[in-house]
């Protein structure tokens, strides 16, 4: 089952107020605001989302809220992943249920699955579900658990519906063996902003970048300049990108991404506990790389 994603996919972030309430209204700013920068599609309950910080019924209540505001625009990619099985098929059918285009489908995590126990967890997945799913391999906040190439294909031979991956591993042979072995047809993406351009080179068919939440015409141009053949202004805007991803040692994940948004006028609101708001001092070093970068004055508050 071939998928229509492609390109520059935003994980976004899910806007939480003081009380640490989802904000509907405000996320659907957030996405009238990505789709006018020229983002492909919007990736609902992603890292920079804080999925671990939902429970069930929140997390289908935010995938649904990212469908009704995307209203058709660009596809929708719902993250379903969960530590277990039962939970993870629960959250992929009612997320197919209220209308996401797609699902991504992180490898469990805390646990160490092999590649037998995670043939068996995506084979219930993929038959619990008709539309296109793709893995998810994050090793570096999983325990080091991967998609093996073998286990691929082996899905990609079992299950018409597992069309791609994400591979957040950030190696490009490993991207490169990804696409000798599965089907043309098979879309990978990139999890990490900064490799999006060597990604593109080495067959890629996008990224699914968090930064696009605070850069999103960056990490488009260097999508649409790559396919056009303008190597040299990849490049240059991919510079730009590895200056901005220097930000997120300013705090921990994701805060940095939401205080860079609410800087810029998104809605993005706060991060829900124990990750806490950045201190003056990395808020104004902040303000300073947004402003080098993006080539634009904040007003200090």
């Amino acid at each position: 089952m071939k998928t229509n994603l492609k390109g520059i996919i935003v994980p976004v972030v899910t806007p939480f107020d003081e009380k640490e309430r989802f904000m509907p209204d405000a996320l659907g700013q957030i996405i009238d605001a990505l789709i006018g920068q020229g983002v492909h599609a919007i990736f609902a309950i992603g890292s920079v989302g804080e999925f671990y910080a939902l429970d069930e019924s929140e997390t289908i209540d935010v995938i649904k809220e990212t469908v009704r505001a995307v209203r058709g625009r660009v596809p929708v990619l719902a993250g379903t992943g969960a530590i277990d099985t039962r939970r993870t098929v629960s959250l992929s059918r009612h997320a197919e249920e209220v209308g996401a285009d797609a699902l991504s489908v992180l490898t469990p995590f805390y646990i160490q699955p092999n590649d037998d126990e995670l043939l068996a967890h995506y084979s219930k997945v993929l038959q619990s579900v008709r539309i296109p799913v793709l893995g998810y391999t994050n090793p570096g906040r999983s325990g080091g658990v991967t998609i093996s190439t073998r286990l691929a294909r082996r899905l990609c031979d079992q299950h018409e519906n597992f069309s791609g991956l994400k591979d957040s591993s950030g190696n490009i042979v490993l991207l490169k063996e990804y696409k000798a072995i599965c089907p043309a047809d098979f879309a990978l993406f990139t999890g990490l902003d900064t490799i999006v351009y060597e990604a593109l080179l080495n067959g890629a068919t996008g990224g699914v970048c968090g930064l696009a939440n605070i850069a999103p015409q960056i990490l488009v141009d260097i999508y649409n300049k790559t396919i056009a053949g303008d190597l040299a202004g990849a490049r240059m805007q991919q510079e730009k990108v590895l200056k901005l991803r220097a930000t997120y040692a300013f705090g921990t994940f994701p805060a940095v991404v939401k205080e860079a948004m609410n800087m810029l006028g998104l809605p993005a609101g706060c991060t829900r506990s124990p990750v806490g708001p950045l201190k003056p001092e990395a808020r104004e070093r902040l303000r300073q790389a947004l402003e080098e970068v993006l080539e634009i004055k904040i007003g200090q508050n």
